[in-house]
């Protein structure tokens, strides 16, 4: 069923405008940018929790790239065969738009993506438009990562997953920090 939906995905508005914007929103340039531009409005507008988000949002990548990274993509291949991106297994049935050729399993833009929107729903948890957007963003990356062709809906279920346990163990580490 898990590689049903990906190609169901993969097929869906292939070709049209999304494809471009699928693209988009999965390029490492605009997500550079887009956590820079968050984190500085952070540090400049909110003086009093500004700098603990961002020492928050640090851990939380940290432990994403120790683990997402290191562990499940570097270590983990030494011992295991990693799971291969649809477009690589599946090259008649998954259209690729881009390239990726590490394991397919954790997703890291899923990881990275939702333990810093974890971070950012904690500290303004009052603020609705920040879960509105979290929410819509996750959504529109879980399916650009699937309809890119470069994983399946577990590869994404998955680093979302981690990405929620990197961003609340960066809160409760942060916590720690301070007290």
């Amino acid at each position: 069923m898990d590689l049903q939906i990906a190609v169901f995905l993969n097929k869906l508005w292939s070709g049209t405008f999304i494809d471009f914007l699928t693209k988009f929103i999965s390029s490492y340039a605009f997500l550079i940018i887009l956590w820079t531009a968050l984190v500085l409005l952070v540090l400049i507008f909110d003086k009093s929790k500004g700098k603990k988000v961002l020492i928050a949002i640090l851990i939380a990548i940290a432990l994403h790239f120790l683990i997402s990274e290191g562990v499940f993509k570097i270590l983990l291949a030494n011992f295991f065969e990693l799971r291969v991106r649809p477009y690589i297994a599946h090259p008649d049935l998954v259209t690729a738009l881009g390239t990726n050729f590490d394991a397919s399993f954790p997703s890291n833009h899923m990881s990275s993506t939702t333990a810093i929107l974890t971070v950012f729903i904690y500290y303004y948890k009052k603020f609705t438009s920040v879960w509105v957007f979290s929410i819509l963003f996750l959504l529109a990356m879980a399916f650009a990562r699937i309809h890119n062709g470069m994983h399946y809906p577990t590869d994404v279920l998955a680093g979302t997953i981690f990405g929620m346990v990197y961003g609340v163990v960066a809160i409760k580490l942060n916590f720690l920090r301070r007290n």
